[in-house]
């Protein structure tokens, strides 16, 4: 192969290197492999799945993300019950958007007996207990981490033995106990995890759903 032909080459693989991926990907890495992870939405298909709403309404799912969008439902829960876990995920919060991820959750009355983490889009604003990173209602976090409106943000919320921690963009904004907060009614030691869809008028999209069991 001449030196012009090398060349070429060596550009196009800089080039795939660098462009950033748009579509949403619902894969393991093999560190995470390793680990112990497993997908707990395959990107495809909401099997495993319950819908807390009206009869027929359900989230939308677009190049493997799942869309929190749609009319007459608040909740998808997974069927898997986990008592000590790590998730992870990526979720985009459009403009006025707002969601939530939930754990230990029923299949019923999630917002009752359930924590949640609140993810809104208030980038830029004061740390309160409605506040991205919060304990919905309950404890703000250290600070808020969240991203602009259109952008991703990482998540990974660990629950062991009562004790949360909860990792937003690489910010750790709760670590704490949860057995002795005031305000979260009902606890539960174990149940599925959800997400939120507040309304058609706050959209928010979660790609690269994985957990992990402790």
């Amino acid at each position: 192969m001449d030196r012009i032909g090398r060349l070429l080459i060596t550009g196009c693989c800089i080039a795939l290197l660098s462009f950033p991926l748009i579509a949403g990907s619902a894969d393991l890495c093999a560190d995470e492999k390793k680990a112990g992870f497993e997908l707990l939405f395959d990107g495809e298909k909401l099997e495993g799945w319950v819908i807390q709403g009206l009869e027929g309404e359900k989230p939308s799912i677009e190049d493997k993300m799942l869309k929190m969008d749609g009319w007459d439902w608040w909740a998808i829960i997974s069927k898997k019950k986990f008592r000590n876990f790590t998730l992870r995920c990526e979720v985009l919060i459009e403009k006025d958007g707002n969601t939530g991820i939930l754990f230990h959750t029923p299949e019923k009355e999630v917002f009752i007996t359930s924590p949640e983490i609140q993810l809104c889009d208030d980038a830029g604003q004061e740390a309160s207990k409605k506040s991205s990173g919060a304990i919905f209602n309950v404890l703000a976090p250290k600070k808020n981490a969240i991203k602009a409106a259109g952008e991703w943000n990482t998540v990974e919320i660990t629950v062991k033995d009562n004790h949360l921690t909860v990792i937003l963009n690489g910010e750790t904004v709760q670590d704490t106990d949860i057995e002795g907060l005031e305000g979260i009614k009902h606890k539960r030691q174990e149940g599925g995890i959800a997400f939120q869809h507040k309304s058609f008028k706050h959209k928010a999209s979660f790609r690269n759903i994985r957990v992990k069991s402790l």
